[in-house]
């Protein structure tokens, strides 16, 4: 027992050691400003998302005494998966997972390899469905609920690190506009908090896939589309986005081709990988920061590299 805590306390202090203080590029848009994007890929397992999942599983530890019995239930596109996977295996603690049909077989091979149990939901109900899903069975009280659409530590962390980072390195510049995709709208939210709270001005802009905007009114769907974004359909909407709805400037749509076709072109001026997110992030960074003047500063997130899936298809 000593040497399985010990263990699990090495891990949570190197883990912790290496997430987050992610590094910015700097990219000059022709005829408008500059764009400095957050590479979130340098985290531990490879996303964003490792800063919500550490945080919301750390949050469940330093409660619970009793952490051997832990069986944590959540729900994932993939990446928040993964993380918690990866955390979780290495911690002893047992996970489900609620997912749609759809994720990509090569996210399913990573999250069955760390020993998570899956559960699967019909694509058609869309990520909706796989909310509710983990909801009900949220209901069995073996189960500790992360709820990221919920969890208030989601949105925190990204006040708290993300984007303290941010205003640390980029200091002394003013920041014009702040725009990334959302799937809770933790890392929109939560780093727009914080830049707002130095910047007053700062203009908030939502990036959502043409195939599932914020807010529609039509049903789910099963198009591939952005990862780890997009929105419910039939009129329903992210808790976290609704709090700062009226101070969104825009919602930019990118459709799934026109992501994989900015990532290949990312990745010849750059030889640099980044996902479909990212790619939809930096598109309508370039439009923002041509729109606000040459003396403009956009800031952006690149959540990920892409799936290998999004770069078979980006490579075609």
């Amino acid at each position: 027992m000593k040497k399985l805590i010990a263990k699990k306390d090495n891990f949570i202090q190197d883990f912790q050691d290496s997430l987050g203080n992610t590094s910015i590029k700097k990219i000059a848009v022709p005829g408008g400003g500059t764009i400095y994007a957050k590479c979130e890929w340098e985290n531990p397992t490879g996303s964003i998302k490792d800063r919500a999942a550490f945080a919301m599983l750390q949050e469940v530890l330093e409660k619970n005494e009793n952490k051997e019995e832990l069986h944590i239930l959540e729900y994932s596109g993939g990446n928040l998966g993964i993380s918690l996977a990866y955390q979780c295996f290495e911690l002893g603690i047992k996970l489900d997972l609620v997912m749609s049909q759809s994720t990509s077989q090569s996210i399913i091979d990573k999250l069955e390899s760390y020993g998570a149990t899956l559960h699967f939901v019909d694509k058609q109900k869309g990520f909706y469905g796989v909310i509710e899903e983990a909801i009900r069975l949220s209901q069995n009280d073996k189960y500790t609920f992360l709820y990221q659409h919920q969890n208030r530590t989601n949105i925190n962390t990204h006040f708290n690190k993300t984007g303290k980072e941010i205003i640390k390195q980029l200091e002394h510049t003013k920041i014009d506009a702040w725009v990334a995709a959302a799937g809770t709208g933790g890392s929109l939210l939560g780093v727009y908090k914080a830049l707002k709270k130095q910047n007053d001005s700062v203009e908030l802009h939502l990036v959502m896939p043409e195939e599932a905007p914020y807010g529609s009114t039509e049903p789910p769907n099963s198009f591939k589309k952005l990862a780890g974004t997009g929105g419910f359909g039939l009129g329903r909407k992210q808790a976290f986005i609704m709090e700062y709805e009226n101070d969104i400037k825009q919602q930019w749509l990118c459709s799934y081709s026109e992501a994989l076709k900015e990532m290949k072109k990312f990745y010849d001026e750059t030889g640099i990988k980044i996902g479909t997110s990212a790619a939809a992030n930096l598109k309508a960074a370039k439009e923002i920061s041509c729109k606000l003047g040459e003396n403009s500063t956009v800031v952006t997130i690149f959540p990920d590299q892409g799936s290998e899936e999004e770069w078979n298809l980006a490579f075609q």
